[in-house]
Formats: structure tokens, C-alpha cells, sequence
């Protein structure tokens, strides 16, 4: 048995404390206590909306092990090799002044990117895109093999940009409901990455690429509808669209990081207008 210390007694106090209000105590271990809202305090991760606080064994269990821990530590070691106050104040301090700064950047960032942001970002930034990597413009699902419905598919991804929307919405119902694998978006994506999912017999891809507007591969289990609505041989640069979201990210970490220079410039400058930065010993 992993712990030494009596269970029984344990679970007796737990029962006994389950009608009786929070600060009820639960399990004493030396001159520690734990209370049910110190549970219920313990286990937020497990909290329902419910007024009902049920208890976790393993919360219980864990709490008490520290605190026979924390006993023999107290005895085992030197007041000097107890102290950390200062660790205790410093980790103290820096929890405040985060919650602090994350309270007041959060007020105040402008979350609202424009679209010319994201472009000046893009233009100014190119290095950061560099790919040379082929990419593609392609929708393809996978089914099993037999699938009932691989002509209307197959139909429906030729098709391509030229669907009408009843056919789009037809063929997501189709994919998301059957398919074991799909991509229906307008996206480039890098064919590197096709290849991976799709078997497709691309050696060379730009000569693959030149010469088949769609595919069709069969293995053991399933078949492949591939439809190619584009491609770029080697593209230098990874296209804005698919680096939008990121960049918007970008923008507003570097806001997030000018506001909070922001924040503790400002502080600065309060404490030195009032007085309240005093230099005992010169620097």
C-alpha cells in the first residue's frame, strides 16, 4: 500500500464532513487541516454546476502525504534551511505584477488588424515566408472501397471553383458524413505535404502536375478523388493567404508587447513624479 497513514480514519472524517458546512474540517494531519472548501478550492478543475461537492480520493490522499511531508521537513531541517521568505516574496511580487499587466493589456489592446496591416506586414516581412516548395489548389476526399456514392463525387469535384452552392453544401454532407479523410478548402497547401496523404505517383511533380487536372488511386481499402484546381512550381515566397491569420497574431503580440512597455514606462514615470523612487547608495 503506497500510503502509511490510517484510511479508514480518513474516510470516516469525510463522510462525517459531507453534511456539514466548509469549514468544516475533513482530515486533520498534525496540526493541519483540510477543510471541504479547501477541496472544493482543490479540485476547480472538477467543478459541475451544482451546489453538491463531491470528493476525490486521490485530492484527499495527495493532500495528506504533503502534509506528513511537510512535518518531516520541519523537523529535519535547520531554521536557516526552512527560510524562504525571499523566494516567497519574489515569486509573490512577480504573480502580482502579472495578473496586473495582463489586466491592463487586455483592457487596452486593439485587437481590430486591417487587412492593409496585414499586407504592409507581408511586403515588409517577405524573408520570414520563404518556402520553395511546389503548392497546390486541390479539394480530394477518401473512401472506402465500394463507397456508393464515388460517381456523384467524382462529378462534384470536377467541378471545381465552378460549383454552385447547393453542389458545395452536397458534397460536404457527402464527405463529412462517409469519408475518411478530405480537403474541400481553396487554400494552397504545399504538395509535399499531398503526398503524404495521397499515394499519388508525383516523382516529379512539376511534370505530374503539368499533366493530370485530377487523379484517381486506389489501394487495398480505399480509393482517392483528387481534383487540382492550381499549382505554383517552386514557389519562393508562402502566399499571404495562407500566412493571414498568422501574421494577424504577429501584430498583435508586437502591440501587446509596445502596451506593456507602455504600462511600466508610465509607472516609472508616476513614481518619479511623485517622489517615490529614492537612490540610498549611488550607481
Amino acid at each position: 500500500m503506497k500510503h502509511a497513514f490510517p484510511l479508514l480514519t480518513v474516510w470516516l472524517a469525510i463522510l462525517t464532513a459531507c453534511s456539514h458546512p466548509e469549514d468544516k474540517p475533513v482530515v486533520r494531519v498534525y496540526d493541519a487541516t483540510l477543510s471541504m472548501a479547501d477541496i472544493q478550492w482543490m479540485q476547480a478543475d472538477f467543478a459541475k454546476d451544482s451546489e453538491k461537492v463531491e470528493i476525490h480520493p486521490e485530492t484527499v490522499s495527495a493532500w495528506v502525504e504533503k502534509q506528513v511531508m511537510v512535518h518531516a521537513a520541519k523537523n529535519a531541517l535547520s531554521q536557516r534551511e526552512k527560510d524562504f521568505d525571499r523566494e516567497i516574496k519574489d515569486y509573490y511580487e512577480t504573480l502580482l505584477v502579472d495578473a496586473y499587466e495582463t489586466k491592463e493589456v487586455e483592457k487596452r489592446l486593439d485587437r481590430n488588424v486591417t487587412e492593409e496591416e496585414i499586407q504592409e506586414y507581408y511586403q515588409a516581412h517577405k524573408e520570414d515566408f520563404e518556402m520553395h516548395k511546389t503548392i497546390v489548389r486541390i479539394n480530394y476526399a477518401k473512401f472506402p472501397l465500394g463507397f456508393p456514392q464515388t460517381e456523384t463525387v467524382r462529378a462534384l469535384l470536377s467541378k471545381g471553383s465552378g460549383r454552385t452552392n447547393a453542389e458545395q453544401e452536397k458534397l460536404e454532407r457527402i464527405c463529412y458524413g462517409q469519408a475518411e479523410n478530405m480537403y474541400l478548402e481553396s487554400n494552397w497547401v504545399v504538395f509535399d505535404d499531398i503526398l503524404k496523404e495521397i499515394p499519388l505517383a508525383a516523382t516529379n511533380q512539376q511534370q505530374y502536375l503539368q499533366k493530370n487536372k485530377s487523379a484517381e488511386i486506389t489501394d487495398s481499402n480505399y480509393i482517392y478523388l483528387v481534383y487540382f484546381a492550381d499549382y505554383k512550381i517552386n514557389e519562393t515566397y508562402s502566399p499571404l493567404e495562407n500566412e493571414r491569420e498568422n501574421i494577424r497574431n504577429r501584430l498583435l503580440e508586437m502591440r501587446r508587447v509596445e502596451l506593456l512597455r507602455a504600462i511600466r514606462k508610465n509607472a516609472i514615470e508616476k513614481a518619479r513624479k511623485e517622489h517615490e523612487i529614492h537612490y540610498e547608495i549611488k550607481l
